[in-house]
């Protein structure tokens, strides 16, 4: 019964609310009765009153017949009669069973009796009711009522019906909850073999059939469903356990499960056949008993297994037979994200290694004649070029008047021969190189932006050493982004700068990236460094990119530009010691990206070389991007060299920024320029960039002039403006600035100007005082930035790609793909996780790649949930079954096109291409 107590506790509960009910009925009843009797008290003593009152002077025998009429004959009574003369008479009657009145007394009535009559007054108590009568005539009658006792006569139903009513009720009660426990036993029964009973067959609750209460039944059937369920689950499990164990058991792949610290808990028959464990059960074998990894990374990772929290793919080779084996581990977690175990299934990649390794050695091989072979013709080229060079230097000079004509007709062929062969050698030669250069390319999207960011990063501590000037300028029209080789233009553009600071004693070296259109790159297509064949050209491109690195070194002269080619070719030039191409070469392989490269003078007698790189389309991203606060900024920049003037006046105009630019500096000038300030202070804020060169260049001993000290004067008024927030700007490094001098300034920046760093100083310095004049407007893109390096997260360069792919591999595939089609990409293992990322992310994202088979939720339940919100985002399917059955279960659930794997990179960009514009 200890398992029944919440029956036990509403059978006492019930019977103690019969007990109280009960005895509240008879206390009521007694106390009615108690009631009864006082009233009736009560009403003998008013009859008694009234009798007497009729008698003016009553006299003793005339209470007696009062007192000898029925109504007194069951009273218990003393009366006492007192005349006016003092006589007393003393009258009493007692009931039967009860006792006589001792005493004789007279009662007092208190000032508290209860009276209606100023006659008559009385008092009342649990036992006898005390009163007086006063008459006119003087008499006074003193009486003692006891009253009527309680009579309970059990007979009547008044008594005994209620009690039996309770005990009735109560065995009924005492009936129902015992069948409410037989309920509960069947129940607890039923519930105790229900997980037992439901692996063998699907059994009803015992009292479905039987009469039973309704919230029995109800909770019957629920139990019943379970139970159906739980057979139905039982047999589920049972029928994909045993198909796992066929898969498992039968798979060709060795497999096995281990535990989180590396014991191996679990193997299939192939790793049996291949690794013969033995099948003790008290040995324990780890991972490392088998293979060893290819190198101690590998080991290491193989001994510490724990740490391991993502799938890795590793090469191991077996102990006993040495093969290769390509290992899939593969951590499974706990519902706290902790790590249980590993799966680890072996991949024999013996073959593919050792073909892999012949290749490999064959390539070298090869790559090795083709090394001695370019030699060899380098060298023969120069053996044979000097010679026939020889020839036809020796034979020019000969007069053909001197000759006879047989003699002329010689010394033509000789010239005309030598020349044939020497023209066909160079073109030889020169088709050959061009050719295996052209088989080592790698034409990827490259961001030139970058590349040309790291070329001026390598020189600058060389132009600080040599004392000059670095100009870097990226133009705004310019895309970022260009289908190219990295590494021939890195080196290329490497090439170039290295060159023009060799020959380059003092003034500047600079660096400038721009887009020309194409009839400019036609008019000067005949200006090449070395002859350009028409093939090199692209015949469809409507843009090309410059890259112009211009310098104050010496003049070339036309006849050095001739020459200049050849003589860059010479091994003792100390032009580019240490450089791996030289300007030839740097040429030859512009032409192989399509380009070529320009050589001139400005009219200031400065050496420009240009590499022009086409840029076939019509539309572009620039890397700089406009900011709605700089607008309210007025920059005034005091800059001696007119090329970074010119740069920083063109930067300044595509970001709407106002500036302007003094190569110099008076009292004049300063004063006008505060008064304009004066009167914009309302609508603008501004700030000054100061040349640190030029401020150095005006206090130097040599400058103490009137003029200088003028300069001088004017412009530490200007800086001495307290409002005005101040920047300078100088090639040395800000430790060797002098202290004293930066604590005038509230921003510093290097040369060659970065056009970020600007653009975060101004916004930075201008805070407080766009906050003042409340010229906020709202923001339409990042407010901390409006010039992107890294590719912020706000600013979108180029369509991001959602790819959703549980598969590592088949990630790093899509991903990579994508990077060098120029999108950008994110990845989700999942359409749980899709679902995630495209809500937090979905004005970024511009189309997605899903996979329709992965965990959790497959792509196909995804993009129901997709276009159920009404997204239309364009959803590319991928999966391995290139069938119409799932085509056109893809297309149904609402996706937009469907690849199949492996992916090609030109499905993929055509796919891409339909659909983002």
């Amino acid at each position: 019964m200890q398992q029944f107590q919440s029956l036990q506790r509403l059978l006492i509960f019930y019977a103690l609310s019969l007990t109280v009910m009960l005895l509240l009925y008879y206390v009521t009843l007694f106390d009615g009765m108690k009631k009864h009797s006082e009233q009736h008290s009560i009403d003998t003593f008013y009859a008694l009153q009234h009798s007497i009152i009729e008698h003016a002077a009553p006299v003793d025998s005339e209470i007696k017949r009062i007192l000898e009429q029925p109504t007194f004959d069951h009273l218990s009574y003393q009366l006492i009669l007192m005349m006016p003369s003092g006589q007393t008479y003393i009258h009493h009657n007692t009931r039967p069973n009860e006792s006589a009145f001792s005493t004789v007394a007279f009662p007092t009535i208190g000032t508290s009796a209860s009276s209606s009559s100023d006659h008559s007054s009385y008092t009342i108590n649990s036992n006898d009711l005390t009163g007086i009568i006063n008459l006119k005539s003087g008499h006074q009658i003193y009486i003692v009522l006891r009253h009527e006792p309680f009579v309970v006569d059990w007979i009547s139903y008044r008594y005994w019906l209620p009690l039996m009513v309770a005990i009735v009720l109560f065995f009924m009660a005492l009936l129902y909850m015992l069948n409410r426990r037989t309920n509960w036993e069947q129940l607890l029964v039923y519930t105790d073999n229900l997980s037992s009973r439901a692996k063998e067959s699907y059994t009803p609750p015992p009292f479905l059939q039987k009469k039973s209460t309704t919230e029995f039944m109800l909770l019957g059937h629920a139990l019943s469903r379970v139970s159906y369920q739980l057979h139905n689950d039982y047999r589920r499990i049972k029928t994909l356990t045993h198909r796992l164990e066929r898969l498992v058991d039968q798979a060709p792949l060795p497999m096995l499960m281990s535990i989180r610290h590396g014991q191996i808990s679990f193997y299939n028959q192939r790793f049996e056949q291949v690794f013969a464990p033995s099948v003790h059960k008290e040995i324990s074998y780890r991972l490392t008993d088998f293979i060893q990894g290819k190198d101690e990374a590998t080991q290491v990772l193989l001994q510490n297994m724990s740490s391991l929290r993502i799938t890795r793919t590793l090469i191991v080779y077996g102990l006993e037979n040495q093969q290769a084996y390509q290992l899939h581990v593969t951590p499974w977690f706990g519902e706290h994200g902790q790590v249980h175990g590993f799966t680890v299934i072996f991949n024999n990649v013996d073959d593919i290694l050792q073909k892999s390794e012949q290749l490999q050695l064959h390539n070298q091989q090869l790559q090795l004649q083709i090394d001695e072979s370019n030699e060899a013709q380098a060298f023969i080229g120069r053996k044979l070029r000097l010679p026939l060079e020889k020839i036809i230097d020796s034979l020019e000079p000969i007069d053909p008047s001197t000759l006879t004509a047989q003699g002329k007709k010689t010394l033509n062929t000789l010239i005309t021969t030598s020349q044939s062969m020497l023209t066909v050698l160079n073109e030889t030669l020169a088709t050959e190189e061009v050719e295996v250069r052209k088989t080592r390319l790698s034409i990827e999207t490259v961001d030139i932006y970058k590349v040309s960011k790291e070329v001026s990063n390598l020189v600058t501590k060389e132009i600080r050493q040599q004392g000059l000037e670095l100009i870097y300028f990226f133009a705004p029209d310019c895309p970022r982004y260009i289908e190219t080789d990295y590494i021939r233009l890195h080196h290329i553009l490497l090439n170039m700068l290295k060159n023009a600071i060799s020959f380059t004693t003092s003034g500047y070296v600079a660096l400038t990236v721009d887009r020309v259109p194409e009839d400019k790159v036609t008019r000067i297509s005949n200006q090449h460094l070395t002859p350009n064949n028409d093939t090199t050209m692209p015949t469809q491109t409507s843009y090309w990119i410059r890259f112009s690195v211009k310098d104050t070194g010496a003049t070339i002269t036309p006849e050095r530009k001739n020459q200049l080619v050849n003589i860059l070719n010479q091994s003792n030039h100390n032009l580019v010691e240490d450089s791996n191409i030289g300007l030839s070469d740097a040429n030859s392989f512009a032409q192989l990206l399509g380009g070529f490269i320009e050589l001139s003078n400005t009219v200031d007698k400065e050496t420009v070389f240009s590499l022009y790189l086409p840029y076939p389309h019509t539309t572009y991203q620039s890397v700089y991007h406009r900011c709605s606060q700089l607008p309210h900024i007025h920059l005034i920049a005091i800059i001696n060299q007119p090329l970074v003037a010119k740069h920083l006046q063109r930067l300044c105009e595509y970001l709407t920024i106002s500036v302007t630019i003094y190569s110099t500096l008076d009292r004049a000038t300063v004063q006008q320029l505060k008064n304009k300030l004066k009167q914009d202070e309302q609508t603008i804020i501004p700030v000054l960039l100061l040349d640190y060169e030029y401020s150095q260049s005006i206090t130097l001993p040599v400058h103490a002039s009137n003029k200088y000290n003028e300069q001088q004067e004017a412009l530490n008024d200007l800086v001495a403006t307290p409002s005005l927030p101040k920047i300078l700007l100088s090639m040395k490094l800000e430790r060797h600035i002098p202290s004293t001098l930066l604590g005038q300034y509230d921003g510093f920046l290097t040369k060659p100007l970065d056009a970020s760093l600007l653009i975060s100083e101004l916004l930075r310095l201008t805070l407080f005082a766009r906050k003042t004049l409340n010229i906020l407007v709202k923001h339409q893109y990042d407010s901390s930035l409006s010039f992107v390096e890294d590719i912020p997260k706000k600013e979108i360069l180029s369509p991001l790609i959602l790819v959703v792919e549980d598969s590592p591999t088949n990630q790093k595939i899509a991903c990579k793909m994508l990077s060098k089609l120029g999108y950008r990409s994110i990845v989700a293992e999942d359409g749980q996780q899709a679902l995630e990322k495209l809500k937090s992310q979905r004005e970024e994202i511009s189309l997605i790649l899903m996979d329709c088979r992965m965990p959790v939720m497959d792509g196909l339940q995804a993009t129901q949930v997709i276009r159920s919100q009404g997204d239309k985002i364009p959803i590319v399917a991928l999966t391995a079954n290139n069938t119409e059955e799932d085509r056109e279960a893809c297309m149904q659930v609402g996706m937009d096109e469907f690849l199949s794997k492996p992916i090609s990179k030109k499905d993929l960009e055509s796919v891409l291409q339909s659909f983002i514009q």
